[in-house]
């Protein structure tokens, strides 16, 4: 009669402890990152009554609860997190590049109307070449363009600073995840049991913290014996190991100051090139292949007016008989030598355009190995001069370079940048009207000659190779950073369908489904109430045992 009892007790107890484990399932059917539980349960080990080892008898003596565990696929998570870091790569340069886009693509405010409006009055200085008002108009055009360049420029610097704000308020946000994932690991570790016996609700903490973490850059993970999670970032740096979290920070880039370089805080280990995936990667790949191009764009486009307007207008004589000054101001490229040089021998590049026309929107990097030489165009990584000599003896792409002072050390290098700062420094030289230069040496102070042909450099192709005119360029940064910006959000659909079909498919198997539990409390209850009568029987039989034997 007591076997009938603890027979009866164990499948309360059973009922209960699943019931429990569904009603812990209901209540967290909107917490992010729960996974749904389930008692696992065993049936007790029978107990031998007789018959010997011919025909032995046992007596089963219930059932008892193993476990309670998560009903979990790893596949699909790490599926997932893949998805989610591709999806938050794409986001952020999907919000970065619509920024860059609506700078660039404004047709009332933009460029091209300054443009016009500049050329159209170097036409009407030359239909009217005494006339100092017509020449003034001129002069407040030319300060309008300058204006408009400037402008824009400044505007896409303030993007870059954006760009550094969001990546270094993002690493903290690492940081952030990392120490946390590494003190779920202890808990992890050091709970009853530990490792995969944990709690699960621990363990499902983790993993959200994990996916967070995912959408931030992309990240592999590895159960260790112990239970603990190591967690590995980009391309395979590792972020977390047991209890232990490195800490990532940003400085300024040693070949870009303008740049932030993401390393480990402990080694000074530089890992920046190692996100390519994450908000992180799209944060970079935004600042790299879309900003900078554009920024070089625009700066070639400033360069290639100045340099070819200037030129031609030097060519010429203004009101007084005098030959013609440079009508635009502008830098002169910039050769930035990286932080960790020798600084020692403390090495100096200065680098002259020489010919706007060979001249390329891109960076360079240049690096002497001890032997060798070497500078790569940047934009397309193309070695352009390798020598074991140098300065180049020739121009190279439109460049002059020369060693302007100290001498270059073994492991220095150099970032060249022909058109960076050029839209920003793009100004007008010229103040006084009766200064622009619109005759020639032929007719006279008072002819038109070379109005017209400044006139006519708009629709000249003297940029690119002979390939571009100003215009066309200004188009080609237009449309390319549009169509970057459609490919992205196209590709950004793509992948946020394939999240939505992942994350489906994980939760058709870990989700909460309440109708599924709604059966399960059902089911558990009617077989707790089968257990308690089976008590109750139980009971009743021993009551009635005890009293015939008083009786």
């Amino acid at each position: 009669m007591v076997d009938i009892t603890r027979t009866g007790l164990s499948g309360l107890m059973a009922s209960q402890r699943s019931l429990a484990t569904t009603s812990h399932n209901i209540t967290n059917v909107n917490t992010a990152g729960y996974t749904r539980q389930r008692a696992n349960l065993i049936s007790s080990r029978p107990e031998y009554i007789s018959g010997g080892a011919a025909y032995p008898q046992y007596i089963g003596t219930g059932v008892s609860v193993q476990s309670v565990t998560r009903v979990y696929d790893q596949f699909l998570t790490q599926q997932v997190r893949s998805y989610s870091s591709n999806v938050g790569q794409l986001e952020t340069q999907d919000q970065w590049i619509s920024q860059l886009d609506g700078i660039l693509g404004d047709g009332s405010t933009g460029l091209t109307p300054a443009l016009n409006q500049f050329f159209a009055s170097a036409q009407d200085v030359a239909n009217s070449p005494a006339s100092l008002p017509v020449r003034q108009a001129l002069l407040g055009q030319a300060e309008t363009l300058a204006g408009q360049f400037n402008a824009l420029d400044s505007q896409m610097n303030t993007l870059r600073d954006g760009v550094n704000q969001e990546l270094r308020g993002t690493v903290t946000t690492i940081n952030g995840l990392a120490e946390n994932i590494a003190k779920a690991n202890a808990a992890i570790v050091g709970s009853p049991g530990g490792g995969a016996a944990a709690s699960p609700d621990l363990l499902d903490q983790r993993d959200q913290l994990v996916a967070d973490l995912a959408q931030k850059v992309s990240v592999n993970t590895a159960i260790q014996s112990d239970g603990s999670m190591s967690v590995f970032i980009g391309k395979g740096q590792s972020l977390v190991m047991g209890v232990n979290a490195s800490v990532l920070e940003t400085k300024p880039s040693s070949s870009d100051s303008r740049k932030l370089d993401i390393q480990f805080k402990q080694t000074g280990a530089v890992i920046t090139d190692t996100f390519n995936s994450g908000e992180v990667g799209g944060l970079l790949t935004f600042q790299n292949q879309v900003l900078d191009p554009a920024q070089n764009k625009l700066g070639l486009m400033a360069a290639g007016l100045a340099e070819t307007f200037n030129e031609q207008h030097k060519l010429g004589l203004d009101l007084n008989g005098d030959a013609g000054d440079d009508f635009f101001n502008i830098e002169t490229p910039q050769a930035i030598p990286n932080a960790n040089n020798n600084k020692a021998t403390n090495a100096n590049l200065a680098v002259t355009i020489t010919d706007i026309n060979q001249v390329k929107p891109s960076d360079y990097e240049v690096k002497y190995d001890g032997v060798n030489y070497t500078m790569r165009r940047l934009s397309d990584d193309q070695v352009v001069y390798n020598n074991t000599a140098f300065p180049p003896a020739t121009p190279v792409e439109g460049l002059t370079i020369n060693l302007n002072s100290g001498s270059i050390s073994p492991g220095d290098g150099f970032l060249i940048q022909p058109t960076r700062l050029m839209a920003t420094s793009f100004g007008v030289k010229i103040k006084d009207p009766s200064l622009f230069a619109a005759a020639d040496s032929a007719g006279g102070v008072g002819n038109n000659a070379n109005a017209l042909k400044l006139a006519a450099l708009q629709t000249e192709k003297t940029l690119l190779n002979g390939s571009s005119t100003y215009q066309d360029l200004y188009s080609q940064t237009v449309s390319q950073v549009g169509t970057q910006g459609n490919q992205t959000h196209s590709t950004l659909l793509s992948q946020q369908a394939l999240l939505e079909q992942a994350t489906q498919a994980r939760d058709g198997v870990s989700g909460v489904n309440l109708d599924e539990e709604a059966a399960n409390l059902m089911r558990y209850q009617q077989a707790y109430e089968a257990s308690a009568k089976v008590i109750q029987v139980g009971d009743s039989i021993i009551q009635t045992l005890l009293a015939a034997v008083r009786g």
